[in-house]
């Protein structure tokens, strides 16, 4: 009997089951599809504003869950876009459930988008076409209270493949393209983190860069302004570089505005680069920090922070798209950098051999062009150790700068050398239409040991001490050193303090035009020449490359004393310049040991020392001594002891030490008797 009945039971459930699904079938088959498409198609051009279509076929189950499946959907753009549509969807799949529609709520289960292409533009006024306006006109204000609660949407899934998103600015016309290979969205699993949180993966293809994306991303309303903005907690990766955003981008009235901190680690510049479209000068690995600040037009990073090779780089950065043309600021502080480690390609090596045979001080080759950005670059920079490429090293370094398209100009430029202080400033400029820059440059040194200068510039150490000052406000126009030098204008003053050298005795005359002046300063000649120097001053003017010395060069050594007179033509790069040394009262020195007037001529890169071959019998012998054994031991006491100034190194520094027109008028046969010397040379002799 049991049994019976049990047979019966599972019999009615069986025929129940039958009878449901045929029902299901027969209520599917009744379904007019079509109707139900095109007031699908209504609802979404009522809801945009935009024209909507479904082109393919469509495939649509009731059961288990509302499941839909169309073929070539397309969504019109707004009036004033580039082109008829805003997306195309080759394949749209997406299911929801249907009991939660009795409690007005909409459940989508997953959304599976295949084969899409999606423009997002701007016009001229910044207006995007994802803002969309509901057909027809303005409805009138309610009057009366709804009871009735809104229909909340939820969407579990949300899937994308083979899509191209592409982005179009109206006001510049600039273009992007990103294709998506895949997309992943769905709910995050931690219901803490809110109803509106998502887990997102996404591989993408953006300038030919492969970058994959995954983290979390969500929806969030401020309560009080009612902004709102999508939270993100993302970590990227892509070929030399991984990066970490956390932050938040604006949405509604908010879009274009960010606030992401940025964490970077790279590994390797190249595929970075191509992904920037600019070349990324950045020493490998590093590591990049930064606050990002994003609104219309302006990036404010703070707190930035770039580590490499253990040396570290903070400040921060503005860029300003909003002027005209548009601005960088910079301002950036460092504990210590050297560029030689960071840089080890760059480090200057030796000098090519010159294959001419003529060496040169200035080249004749020219520059590299120089084109700046169109933009406004101000630059705050600090640093408490500064090495160059080339190993020198500078210390307590402020730069302050600023630079446009056609000009560059340093405000101030201070740093420590030579264990002294120096501060800088100048210009460059090129307009449009000019073929040469002008180049400008202000500099003051003060306290710079003079031997730890000669030492850095890799030249013979005949000095020890010297703590020396520099003036100097030169001007110049050339695409080469050697334009440059023969362009040159302005002045330079040097003077410097008690000094002493010694120099080796040498069987060659000296080649160097410091090492001449201190053979030609030597009282004696021995195995070591040593002597202190109290004071050594030079005050030269250069105009269009020429540098006309009148008494304006002194040394004065603790016996003896030398004033100079002649021209250094930097267009020919070639010197010639007298020397009168005067033997001091109470030395016990014999004059007649000492030069009349000694020459140092020839090219500026290699000097030699000369005497003058206009005079008696007596000096011509002792000439071809001098020159024999490199030391100066011709007869000048015709010429000594008729030089009064005391001070030699202020009169030159001063300039006061000039001849005057008078005391040159008063010879004119100078030339004639003293060998043709330039005129400043004529008037040491005629003193």
């Amino acid at each position: 009997m049991r049994r019976r009945w049990l047979r019966a039971l599972l019999a009615a459930v069986a025929l129940l089951v039958l009878l449901l699904a045929g029902g299901t079938w027969l209520l599917v088959q009744a379904v007019d599809r079509g109707a139900v498409m095109a007031r699908a198609v209504a609802e979404v051009k009522a809801a945009t504003g935009r024209d909507f279509a479904i082109e393919g076929p469509v495939h649509l189950s009731l059961y288990p869950r509302l499941a839909l499946v169309a073929e070539d959907v397309r969504l019109g753009n707004a009036p004033w876009g580039s082109q008829p549509d805003m997306a195309r969807i080759h394949e749209l799949r997406f299911d929801l459930a249907l009991e939660p529609l009795l409690e007005r709520r909409v459940e989508i289960g997953r959304i599976e988008i295949a084969g899409a292409d999606l423009l997002l533009e701007t016009n001229a006024d910044g207006q995007g076409n994802w803002s969309f306006q509901r057909a027809g006109t303005a409805e009138a204000p309610p009057t009366a209270v709804h009871t009735t609660s809104p229909i909340r949407v939820t969407l579990a899934r949300l899937t994308a493949r083979d899509t191209k998103l592409r982005w179009r600015s109206g006001r510049s016309g600039n273009t992007e393209a990103l294709d998506i290979e895949s997309l992943a969205l769905e709910r995050h699993p931690d219901p803490a983190r809110g109803p509106d949180a998502w887990q997102i993966a996404i591989d993408t293809l953006w300038r030919a860069q492969k970058i994959h994306a995954e983290g979390g991303v969500g929806v969030q309303r401020d309560e009080t302004s009612g902004a709102r903005a999508i939270p993100l907690d993302l970590d990227l990766r892509m070929e030399g570089a991984t990066a970490s955003v956390d932050g938040q981008v604006g949405l509604g009235e908010a879009a274009g505005q960010a606030q992401l901190k940025v964490q970077a680690d790279i590994q390797a510049t190249q595929a970075l680069g191509q992904l920037l479209r600019v070349a990324l000068p950045l020493p490998v690995p590093a590591k990049l920090n930064g606050e990002l600040n994003w609104r219309p037009r302006m990036l404010q990073v703070d707190n930035f922070e770039l580590e490499s090779q253990g040396q570290t780089v903070a400040g921060g950065i503005v860029w300003d798209r909003t002027a005209t043309p548009p601005a960088i600021q910079l301002a950036l502080h460092s504990d210590g950098l050297d560029l030689a480690r960071l840089y080890p390609a760059q480090r200057a090596g030796p000098s090519a051999p010159d294959t001419k045979g003529d060496a040169r001080v200035f080249s004749d080759t020219p520059f590299p062009a120089l084109k700046l950005p169109h933009l406004s670059i101000q630059a705050d920079l600090r640093t408490e150790r500064l090495v160059l490429p080339n190993g020198l090293e500078l210390i307590a370094v402020k730069a302050r700068g600023s630079s446009r398209a056609d000009h560059l100009e340093i405000g101030q430029l201070d740093f420590g050398l030579a264990r002294g202080s120096f501060n800088l400033s100048g210009q460059w400029a090129q307009p449009e239409g000019e073929t040469a820059p002008r180049i400008g440059l202000q500099m003051k040194a003060r306290g710079v040991a003079m031997d730890a200068l000669l030492a850095l510039m890799r030249r013979e150490a005949v000095i020890s001490g010297g703590r020396t000052e520099f003036d100097a406000k030169l001007s110049a126009s050339g695409n080469s050193p050697h334009r440059l030098a023969a362009s040159l204008n302005g002045e330079l003053r040097m003077r410097m303090g008690e000094a002493s050298s010694a120099i080796r005795r040498s069987n060659s005359v000296p080649g160097e035009l410091v090492t001449a002046l201190l053979h030609a300063l030597t009282p004696l000649r021995g195995e070591v020449d040593s002597f202190k120097v109290l004071c050594a001053a030079a005050r030269l003017p250069v105009k269009a490359g020429r540098i006309d010395i009148d008494r304006s060069i002194a040394v004065d050594g603790e016996r003896v004393s030398v004033v100079m007179s002649g021209l250094i033509d930097l267009a020919s790069e070639q010197v010639d310049l007298g020397m009168r040394p005067t033997v001091k009262k109470g030395t016990g020195l014999d004059p007649t040991a000492f030069a009349g007037i000694v020459k140092i001529a020839g090219p500026l890169a290699a000097p030699q020392v000369q005497v003058n071959l206009a005079g008696t019998a007596r000096e011509a012998v002792n000439i071809g001594a001098a020159v024999a054994t490199g030391g100066i031991t011709l007869l000048g006491e015709r010429l000594l002891g008729k030089v009064t100034d005391t001070r030699p190194c202020d009169s030159a520094y001063s300039g006061s030490a000039k001849t005057s027109t008078g005391a040159s008028a008063a010879a004119p046969d100078a030339s004639s008797k003293k060998g043709g010397f330039p005129r400043p040379l004529r008037n040491l002799l005629e003193r």
